[in-house]
């Protein structure tokens, strides 16, 4: 039997450096494809994992009122039916915003200028989604002691290295 700690670390999404920077690199080509404003990834409860392009307010909660927003939108969903929405679109008079549930987990949001064609964002945001979702499903299946093989470029020695590079450059203090 798993405990209820095991199994939030179990769901947990780790994201590591080279993750952020392929989300990153996905993101700013979107980005300037799409003439977006700005383009978030973040996850369901709200946490950013990457942002692109520039975004006057506050992207701390921005992220965490879509996530709400999302959850609440995924009650509607079940009361038509529906097991969720995975593309929620909101249409502003100078701004609009796109979402897509990336996998289970992950959201993607996209604020644009409304004087952009809806429809052309919602087929860059598809074309989007299947890449960030290859690089989460990646970052998923990874197992702990892959990541620790990446970790090992320090060397074995490099605590000593570093201390007598340190004793070079300033004595032994």
């Amino acid at each position: 039997m798993v405990s209820d700690n095991d199994a939030l670390r179990l769901r947990r999404l780790v994201f590591y450096a080279a993750d952020v920077d392929r989300i990153n690199a996905v993101l700013l080509a979107f980005v300037k494809k799409a003439n977006a404003q700005s383009a978030l990834v973040i996850d369901k409860e709200g946490h950013m994992v990457a942002r692109q392009g520039f975004f006057k307010q506050d992207t701390a909660a921005l992220s965490a009122l879509v996530s709400g927003s999302f959850a609440s939108t995924r009650e509607v969903a079940r009361l038509l039916g529906e097991p969720e929405f995975r593309v929620l679109f909101h249409q502003g008079q100078g701004q609009s915003i796109h979402i897509t549930l990336l996998g289970e987990r992950t959201l993607c949001v996209t604020v644009f200028s409304s004087a952009i064609k809806a429809g052309m964002i919602q087929v860059l945001c598809k074309e989007l989604a299947v890449q960030l979702e290859a690089i989460l499903n990646e970052a998923a299946k990874r197992k702990p002691e892959d990541q620790e093989k990446q970790n090992e470029g320090l060397g074995k020695n490099f605590s000593d290295e570093m201390k007598n590079q340190l004793n070079a450059l300033f004595g032994n203090l």
